[in-house]
């Protein structure tokens, strides 16, 4: 890492075998606000030296030692075998993806999750073609271990996306520390 330079986060992407579940739109939002690198099947790709995020998408994972890893657990999601996540890392999930819950559970590891429901963690408490409201639906703790009350945020859309890449995107630059960004950036 550069002198001085901010840690890279790490977003480990499993699951949804067979199936790219709208990851195109999710690296579109990041890559529009941010740098990042994508590691996958035997590919790299880095937009510069120190990337804000690095995306990875590898099957068969045995062992992830990242600090603050993001783990985002795409459906159809198979119970990797296994596999071994530090202590710090958080799961981002579908509310209705219950394997992947499941998964979280017995590994330990914090969970957040995303969807359209009252039940889930952050939501889209609207919707349309050039606009949503993001809301935080209870207090939790970024990377860093600062603590973020609910909140409604309005985001501006440039296109239209899927409510799930937005959760993600929205709940990478929450879990990163980057909220104050959610206000000014255009996904």
């Amino acid at each position: 890492m550069l002198k001085g330079a901010t840690p890279v986060i790490s977003v480990f992407i499993l699951g949804g075998a067979g199936k790219p579940k709208n990851i195109s739109s999710l690296r579109d939002i990041l890559r529009k606000n941010c740098t990042i690198a994508l590691i996958g099947g035997q590919q790299f790709f880095s937009q510069c030296e120190n990337p804000d995020f690095a995306l990875v998408e590898i099957e068969n994972l045995s062992r992830i030692t990242a600090p603050n890893a993001i783990i985002l657990c795409k459906e159809p999601f198979e119970v990797p075998n296994g596999v071994l996540l530090p202590a710090d890392a958080v799961g981002l999930l579908s509310s209705d993806n219950l394997n992947a819950a499941e998964w979280i559970r017995r590994c330990g590891i914090r969970a957040i999750t995303l969807g359209m429901s009252s039940k889930d963690t952050l939501t889209l408490s609207s919707i349309t073609s050039d606009s949503a409201v993001l809301c935080l639906q209870r207090a939790i703790s970024d990377l860093s271990g600062n603590t973020l009350d609910p909140v409604e945020i309005p985001l501006s859309l440039s296109r239209r996306y899927d409510a799930f890449s937005i959760l993600c995107a929205a709940a990478i630059f929450i879990l990163s520390g980057k909220i104050d960004i959610l206000k000014q950036i255009l996904f």
